[in-house]
Protein backbone atom coordinates (compact mmCIF):
# COMPACT_ATOMS: atom_id res chain seq x y z
CA UNK A 1 0.00 0.00 0.00
CA UNK A 2 1.52 3.53 -1.36
CA UNK A 3 0.89 6.54 1.08
CA UNK A 4 0.18 10.18 -0.70
CA UNK A 5 3.69 11.62 0.07
CA UNK A 6 5.80 9.29 1.41
CA UNK A 7 9.57 8.79 0.48
CA UNK A 8 11.16 5.61 -0.37
CA UNK A 9 12.79 4.12 2.64
CA UNK A 10 10.85 6.27 4.92
CA UNK A 11 10.30 4.01 8.42
CA UNK A 12 7.00 5.85 8.90
CA UNK A 13 5.73 4.58 5.89
CA UNK A 14 5.80 0.98 6.32
CA UNK A 15 4.39 1.31 10.22
CA UNK A 16 1.45 3.55 8.41
CA UNK A 17 0.55 0.99 6.30
CA UNK A 18 0.27 -1.48 9.24
CA UNK A 19 -1.81 0.43 11.25
CA UNK A 20 -4.23 1.06 8.36
CA UNK A 21 -4.46 -2.59 7.80
CA UNK A 22 -5.16 -2.95 11.18
CA UNK A 23 -7.98 -0.73 11.01
CA UNK A 24 -8.90 -2.11 7.86
CA UNK A 25 -9.45 -5.68 9.71
CA UNK A 26 -11.70 -4.22 12.16
CA UNK A 27 -14.02 -3.21 9.70
CA UNK A 28 -17.66 -5.16 10.01
CA UNK A 29 -19.52 -6.74 6.49
CA UNK A 30 -21.75 -3.82 7.12
CA UNK A 31 -18.85 -1.26 6.71
CA UNK A 32 -18.74 0.23 10.39
CA UNK A 33 -15.92 0.16 13.12
CA UNK A 34 -17.03 0.22 16.58
CA UNK A 35 -20.62 -1.46 16.25
CA UNK A 36 -22.62 -1.54 19.64
CA UNK A 37 -25.51 -3.05 19.16
CA UNK A 38 -26.89 -2.36 22.58
CA UNK A 39 -26.46 1.07 22.17
CA UNK A 40 -27.71 1.30 18.82
CA UNK A 41 -31.24 -0.25 20.12
CA UNK A 42 -31.19 2.80 23.13
CA UNK A 43 -29.53 5.75 21.21
CA UNK A 44 -30.07 4.98 17.38
CA UNK A 45 -29.74 8.43 16.40
CA UNK A 46 -25.61 8.42 17.31
CA UNK A 47 -25.26 5.09 15.62
CA UNK A 48 -21.62 5.65 13.34
CA UNK A 49 -20.87 8.43 15.77
CA UNK A 50 -20.67 6.71 19.45
CA UNK A 51 -18.77 5.62 21.11
CA UNK A 52 -16.19 8.20 20.38
CA UNK A 53 -13.26 7.63 18.57
CA UNK A 54 -14.15 3.80 17.98
CA UNK A 55 -17.28 4.40 15.52
CA UNK A 56 -17.41 4.67 11.94
CA UNK A 57 -17.20 8.77 11.85
CA UNK A 58 -14.56 8.72 13.64
CA UNK A 59 -12.38 5.51 12.60
CA UNK A 60 -12.66 7.22 8.90
CA UNK A 61 -11.13 10.55 10.65
CA UNK A 62 -7.94 8.32 11.62
CA UNK A 63 -7.83 7.02 7.97
CA UNK A 64 -7.60 10.50 6.48
CA UNK A 65 -5.16 11.56 9.54
CA UNK A 66 -3.20 8.71 8.84
CA UNK A 67 -2.99 9.48 4.65
CA UNK A 68 -4.82 6.70 3.91
CA UNK A 69 -5.53 6.17 0.00
CA UNK A 70 -8.14 8.20 -0.99
CA UNK A 71 -9.87 5.70 -3.55
CA UNK A 72 -9.77 3.32 -0.99
CA UNK A 73 -12.71 1.10 -1.64
CA UNK A 74 -13.93 0.37 2.16
CA UNK A 75 -13.39 3.84 3.18
CA UNK A 76 -16.21 5.29 0.66
CA UNK A 77 -18.65 2.56 1.53
CA UNK A 78 -18.36 3.59 4.97
CA UNK A 79 -18.79 7.32 3.85
CA UNK A 80 -21.51 6.46 2.20
CA UNK A 81 -23.23 4.87 5.15
CA UNK A 82 -22.34 7.67 7.23
CA UNK A 83 -23.55 10.18 5.10
CA UNK A 84 -27.28 8.65 4.36
CA UNK A 85 -27.12 8.36 7.96
CA UNK A 86 -26.62 12.18 9.01
CA UNK A 87 -27.50 14.19 6.17
CA UNK A 88 -30.58 16.22 7.24
CA UNK A 89 -32.27 17.06 3.64
CA UNK A 90 -34.35 19.61 5.11
CA UNK A 91 -31.79 21.79 6.24
CA UNK A 92 -28.77 20.33 4.21
CA UNK A 93 -26.50 19.67 6.59
CA UNK A 94 -25.74 16.58 8.62
CA UNK A 95 -26.56 16.03 12.24
CA UNK A 96 -28.33 13.65 14.21
CA UNK A 97 -31.53 11.94 13.18
CA UNK A 98 -33.13 13.50 16.48
CA UNK A 99 -32.20 17.23 15.88
CA UNK A 100 -30.27 16.76 18.93
CA UNK A 101 -27.20 19.96 19.11
CA UNK A 102 -28.56 21.17 15.76
CA UNK A 103 -26.61 22.44 14.24
CA UNK A 104 -23.59 20.78 14.73
CA UNK A 105 -20.32 22.78 13.32
CA UNK A 106 -17.56 19.68 14.60
CA UNK A 107 -20.05 17.25 12.98
CA UNK A 108 -20.11 18.93 9.80
CA UNK A 109 -16.27 20.25 9.93
CA UNK A 110 -16.11 16.34 10.39
CA UNK A 111 -18.00 15.53 7.15
CA UNK A 112 -16.74 18.32 4.98
CA UNK A 113 -13.33 16.68 5.70
CA UNK A 114 -14.57 13.31 5.15
CA UNK A 115 -15.45 14.22 2.01
CA UNK A 116 -13.04 16.46 0.44
CA UNK A 117 -10.32 14.01 1.44
CA UNK A 118 -11.66 10.80 -0.41
CA UNK A 119 -12.94 12.98 -2.87
CA UNK A 120 -16.29 11.91 -4.05
CA UNK A 121 -17.40 14.83 -5.49
CA UNK A 122 -21.23 15.09 -3.86
CA UNK A 123 -22.86 18.38 -4.52
CA UNK A 124 -25.06 18.53 -1.73
CA UNK A 125 -22.23 19.50 0.16
CA UNK A 126 -22.54 23.66 -1.39
CA UNK A 127 -25.68 23.19 0.95
CA UNK A 128 -23.70 22.49 3.81
CA UNK A 129 -20.77 25.09 3.24
CA UNK A 130 -24.37 27.89 2.47
CA UNK A 131 -25.66 27.12 5.62
CA UNK A 132 -22.66 27.66 8.22
CA UNK A 133 -21.83 30.40 6.04
CA UNK A 134 -24.83 32.18 6.95
CA UNK A 135 -25.35 31.06 10.34
CA UNK A 136 -22.28 30.10 11.89
CA UNK A 137 -20.97 31.99 15.04
CA UNK A 138 -17.70 33.67 15.62
CA UNK A 139 -17.82 35.74 18.43
CA UNK A 140 -17.01 36.08 22.03
CA UNK A 141 -19.97 36.18 24.26
CA UNK A 142 -21.96 38.99 22.55
CA UNK A 143 -24.78 36.15 21.16
CA UNK A 144 -27.57 35.20 23.03
CA UNK A 145 -28.87 31.54 21.07
CA UNK A 146 -32.07 31.84 20.33
CA UNK A 147 -34.57 29.05 21.10
CA UNK A 148 -36.03 29.15 16.98
CA UNK A 149 -34.34 28.05 13.71
CA UNK A 150 -31.29 27.76 13.11
CA UNK A 151 -29.75 27.24 16.50
CA UNK A 152 -32.66 25.72 18.39
CA UNK A 153 -31.25 26.63 21.87
CA UNK A 154 -28.37 24.54 20.95
CA UNK A 155 -26.09 25.58 24.14
CA UNK A 156 -23.45 22.66 24.04
CA UNK A 157 -22.15 24.23 20.37
CA UNK A 158 -23.88 27.80 20.80
CA UNK A 159 -22.87 28.74 24.40
CA UNK A 160 -21.12 31.57 26.21
CA UNK A 161 -18.89 31.98 23.47
CA UNK A 162 -18.37 30.18 19.75
CA UNK A 163 -16.55 26.84 20.25
CA UNK A 164 -13.15 26.67 18.97
CA UNK A 165 -13.43 23.02 18.15
CA UNK A 166 -16.23 23.80 15.41
CA UNK A 167 -14.68 26.52 13.55
CA UNK A 168 -10.92 24.13 13.84
CA UNK A 169 -13.13 21.63 12.07
CA UNK A 170 -14.98 23.61 9.86
CA UNK A 171 -11.29 25.16 9.05
CA UNK A 172 -10.03 21.74 8.48
CA UNK A 173 -13.02 20.41 6.14
CA UNK A 174 -13.12 23.55 4.10
CA UNK A 175 -9.54 23.32 3.43
CA UNK A 176 -9.66 19.96 1.89
CA UNK A 177 -12.23 21.13 -0.43
CA UNK A 178 -10.50 21.44 -3.76
CA UNK A 179 -9.93 25.31 -4.92
CA UNK A 180 -12.14 24.25 -8.36
CA UNK A 181 -15.16 23.68 -6.34
CA UNK A 182 -14.99 26.45 -3.74
CA UNK A 183 -17.59 29.01 -3.75
CA UNK A 184 -17.51 32.77 -2.91
CA UNK A 185 -19.48 31.47 0.15
CA UNK A 186 -16.76 28.37 0.74
CA UNK A 187 -13.52 31.10 0.46
CA UNK A 188 -15.18 33.58 2.97
CA UNK A 189 -16.32 31.18 5.26
CA UNK A 190 -12.67 29.64 5.41
CA UNK A 191 -11.29 33.02 6.42
CA UNK A 192 -13.28 34.00 8.94
CA UNK A 193 -12.51 30.26 9.80
CA UNK A 194 -8.40 31.04 9.74
CA UNK A 195 -9.10 34.72 11.28
CA UNK A 196 -10.95 33.21 14.08
CA UNK A 197 -8.08 30.60 14.83
CA UNK A 198 -5.41 32.94 14.79
CA UNK A 199 -6.85 35.52 16.94
CA UNK A 200 -7.87 32.95 19.49
CA UNK A 201 -4.98 30.26 19.81
CA UNK A 202 -6.10 27.95 22.61
CA UNK A 203 -8.95 25.67 22.13
CA UNK A 204 -12.26 26.72 23.74
CA UNK A 205 -10.57 30.06 24.99
CA UNK A 206 -12.95 33.18 24.65
CA UNK A 207 -10.82 36.38 24.08
CA UNK A 208 -10.78 38.73 26.26
CA UNK A 209 -9.19 42.24 24.56
CA UNK A 210 -9.21 43.90 27.73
Amino acid sequence: MSMPGAQPDDPTTDLRAQLIEKILIKQDDAGRWGYDEKQARERPEYVHYSPNYRSTLWTLVLLADLQAPPDLPQAHAALELITAHFWDAENGIFGFPNRSHFPIPCLNGNMLYLHGYFDNGDERLARTVDFFAAHQRFDDGDFRTPKAHPYCGNRSCYGAHTCFWGAAKLLKGLSFTPRERRTPAAQGLLERCIDFVLLHEVCFSSRRPE
